[in-house]
């Protein structure tokens, strides 16, 4: 019975995988990691086409990371994983606003709760769908596989421009329990544990891994010495894994807790001083001297005076089960999970000690999904998966604007107005969302020869989208407060989208043929569609005029996006796989593209256009660019790892944008009779980072890194210990190069000038891995990467100072690891 489950568990796991990805025929370009004994790279398996395969033989690009490399160079955070993958850059700054970004485009970033990532994230074979859920420590990794382009033909939901794909540690019946504890600057101190063993021996396996992480932040609040951007976060995860004659089951549940401050965006200086006819424009300081009588105290965004500033406490839990059986020559796969994501944040109610407002969204998230596949084996001429997946999600998004003890003098510009009649009050929408979604799939793979292959997929999704926002104000007492709030808000008090719902059928496609033309050399090429579902505007406002006067609802659900990619490429092995090299490129057509836009259709009584953000679509978006990636041994336990990319990513057709800050001058001053423009065209400009909420766009970028394993014999004789010793060393640098963060038409042009991560680490570890230690240092330049950044305005009712938003993987960091295996 026992070589019978062990035999029916390796052949299992080699005809299904474990995560696969959503689009068949991707292939992994990074390996890393060396051993002493053979000196070979660490060949981490990719699951791309339901099944287990050499990186090298997957027509498609895709990245990996395996576990020794992620457990060497203490890779744990999305962003950690982005100094290893070429086009891939995660902005994990909040909870609510994560942004996993491939080719430039991420999706609608800024807390946009009704939308979905262009980036989908599966976990162990779940598709995680809200942004929330990036925000974690993934610790016990298998690999993390980053896909490039459209999918949805073989499991989980569809995407546009790629997906994350994480596996963890299986449960094992072999008994062991690992602990790593770290100790690094800023008072930083992180503590993992796994054990795993049998339950029931050859039956039954259990896996725990628990992970503790906290420390200091690295910005000083003067207000009253409270440390921004700090770590403090556990976590638990917890699997069972049952292997039976002819199915096995995995049982897993996890649960991850934040309590941090980590939204934080420093003021760097003051507002502009001219918009851009050339008016002179009152500034922010002048304001906050009228309005509140206050001085500027600090233009640093390292010693802010942040007010009532706390932290956001962040919740995720999940379980998950999933069911492999065979029929046959055949596999049914069966997944089923439950996720939820909590957040409630406490964000300051002004900076410089002022005491005005502060703007909150407390999200909740509840996901339930299930997923049956069935797939032929592997080896075969024609090999096949056919499989639904089905998706019911509910989000709410509960917005409250708090206002304080200052608010009302601020808002009507008036230090003598007074103050209780905004002290107090709470501006609340109540925004939610819902989807029911339903998918078939397909996607097979026929081996005409030894040399050609044809892959293609299908897949056709119903789905029902249904959104609504209430708002109201809590706390109101008598008349006044109604105007001070209406003041406040630009004219909204109470008001009711009603729910709207839309229903869409979706079609997703690949063709993708490959071609070998000898053992080294294989081209391939492919064809792609894909489809994200429409967004769901949870910040819904009605369009008032100055005199409260209703003029039009914002959109409650925009258009699906549609995505059409084309890719061609070539992998190569040279030196008896000594030499790797693949190179691919893209051209990448979405249309529909789903953003944060800007209405200026409307106009109050006295004629000034009313202007409002919401989502909606830009007519057509286009990436184009390359990359490649390699890995060569010159000489034995030595492995250099190289990758790099061209992204060029454009505004297509995107007549109506709204306009930079500057060009929004009030009617005051107007210039020889020109008003403020109402839109200005984009089409034809590059995508930054200072437009619809996007990441900023780095058009070149670089990796370059190695390891190096160098065995000492018995090193520790003398002092007790006879095993052998091996020394191991790596250094990895990202370059990235200047990217834009203001709107390309702005008058007031902003960057973030090219840069590199350089991480490094040299340590000991005993053969038989029961002993590890290292020395580390991460961002050793000690680079300040800026991923937004604002010019300031003295106009409308939120003026502000410029400010900038620092990227997590701030700043230079060092310390020491202690791995030791238990037993």
């Amino acid at each position: 019975m026992r070589s019978n489950a062990f035999a029916f568990r390796r052949n299992l796991l080699t005809s299904v995988g474990l995560a696969p990805l959503a689009l068949a025929g991707f292939a992994t370009t990074i390996s890393t990691g060396a051993c002493a004994e053979d000196a070979q790279v660490e060949e981490v398996k990719v699951t791309a086409r339901q099944r287990e395969e050499k990186a090298q033989d997957v027509p498609l690009p895709v990245s990996v990371v395996g576990a020794k490399t992620q457990e060497r160079e203490r890779l744990e955070r999305l962003q950690d994983f982005a100094q290893k993958v070429p086009n891939f850059v995660p902005s994990i700054t909040n909870p609510r606003t994560s942004a996993m970004s491939i080719r430039g485009i991420s999706g609608i970033s800024g807390g946009a709760d009704g939308s979905e990532s262009a980036v989908g994230l599966i976990v162990d074979n779940v598709f995680y769908t809200h942004v929330g859920f990036q925000w974690a420590d993934f610790v016990d990794l298998q690999s993390l596989e980053v896909a490039r382009g459209p999918q949805g033909t073989l499991l989980g939901k569809n995407t546009t421009v790629g997906a994350v794909v994480i596996r963890t540690q299986l449960p094992s019946f072999a008994r062991s329990a690992t602990s790593e504890t770290t100790f690094g600057a800023y008072n930083r101190v992180t503590q993992k544990l796994n054990v795993t063993g049998p339950i029931i021996d050859d039956k039954l396996a259990y896996r725990v891994t628990l992970f503790y992480d906290r420390g200091n932040g690295w910005i000083n609040n003067q207000f009253n010495s409270q440390q921004l951007l700090d770590n403090n976060r556990w976590g638990v995860r917890g699997q069972l894994y049952y292997v039976g004659d002819n199915f096995t089951d995995r049982l897993i549940f996890d649960r991850l807790r934040s309590d941090e401050y980590n939204n934080y965006s420093g003021v760097t200086g003051d507002s502009f001083p001219f918009w851009a006819n050339g008016a002179r424009a009152t500034t922010y300081a002048q304001l906050l001297a009228s309005r509140l009588r206050r001085p500027i105290l600090t233009f640093s965004p390292y010693e802010p005076y942040s007010t009532r500033l706390g932290k956001l406490d962040q919740r995720t839990t999940g379980v998950s089960n999933e069911v492999n059986y065979t029929i046959g020559e055949n596999t049914l796969t069966a997944v089923s999970a439950w996720r939820e994501f909590i957040l409630h944040p406490n964000n300051s109610t002004g900076n410089q000690l002022t005491d005005i407002a502060s703007n909150a969204y407390d999200v909740y998230v509840d996901q339930y999904s299930h997923e049956t596949r069935l797939a032929s084996p592997q080896g075969g001429e024609f090999e096949w998966t056919i499989g639904n997946y089905n998706l019911y999600e509910t989000i709410w998004s509960y917005n409250h604007v708090d206002y304080g003890s200052q608010a009302n003098q601020w808002f009507q510009n008036n230090f003598n107005a007074n103050p209780y009649n905004l002290w107090g009050l709470s501006y609340r929408n109540d925004g939610k969302a819902r989807t029911f979604s339903t998918a078939a799939f397909g996607q097979a793979t026929w081996h005409i020869d030894e040399q050609w292959a044809l892959t293609a997929g299908l897949r056709d999704t119903y789905e029902i989208r249904e959104g609504s926002d209430f708002g109201w104000i809590q706390g109101l007492s008598n008349a006044n407060q109604i105007a001070a709030v209406r003041t406040a808000t630009g004219g909204t008090t109470y008001f009711d989208t009603g729910g709207q719902q839309k229903t869409v059928n979706s079609i997703s496609g690949l063709l993708n043929p490959s071609y070998r033309f000898n053992e080294n050399v294989m081209a391939y090429g492919s064809v792609a569609r894909g489809e994200k579902s429409g967004a769901i505007n949870t910040q819904a406002l009605p369009i008032l005029n100055s005199g409260g006067v209703f003029q039009a609802w914002q959109p409650v659900i925009t258009k699906p996006e549609v995505s059409w990619d084309y890719e061609f490429g070539l992998k190569t092995n040279w030196f008896d796989n000594k030499l790797v090299v693949n190179v691919n490129g893209y051209w990448n057509d979405i249309y529909n593209f789903q953003s944060v836009l800007v209405n200026t259709d409307y106009t109050d009584v006295s004629g000034v256009p009313i202007r409002k953000n919401y989502l909606g679509n830009i007519g057509h978006v286009r990436l184009r660019g390359f990359e490649f990636d390699g890995r060569w041994s010159p000489i034995d336990r030595l492995w250099l790892t190289f990758s790099g990319a061209y992204t060029n990513a454009m505004y297509v057709d995107y007549a109506k944008a709204a306009p930079p800050t500057e060009f929004l001058w009030p009617a005051a001053s107007n210039v020889g009779g020109v008003s403020a423009p109402l839109y200005m065209s984009l089409s034809g400009h590059s995508i930054t980072g200072g437009v619809s909420g996007n990441n900023p766009v780095s058009p070149f970028s670089f990796n370059v890194g190695y390891n190096h394993e160098y065995p000492l014999g018995s090193l520790f004789r003398d002092a007790g210990y006879a095993g052998p010793v091996t020394l191991f060393s790596y250094a990895n640098a990202a370059w990235r190069s200047r990217s834009q963060l203001s709107n390309p038409l702005s008058v007031y042009p902003l960057f973030m000038p090219s840069y590199a991560i350089l991480n490094a680490g040299v340590g000991l570890k005993t053969d038989d891995d029961v002993y590890s230690f290292n020395l580390w240092v991460r961002n050793m330049l000690d680079e300040r990467i800026i991923i937004a950044q604002t010019i300031g305005t003295a106009s409308g009712n939120a003026p502000n100072g410029s400010t900038v938003t620092f990227d997590a993987y701030n700043p230079r960091t060092f310390g020491a690891t202690l791995r030791v295996k238990l037993y």
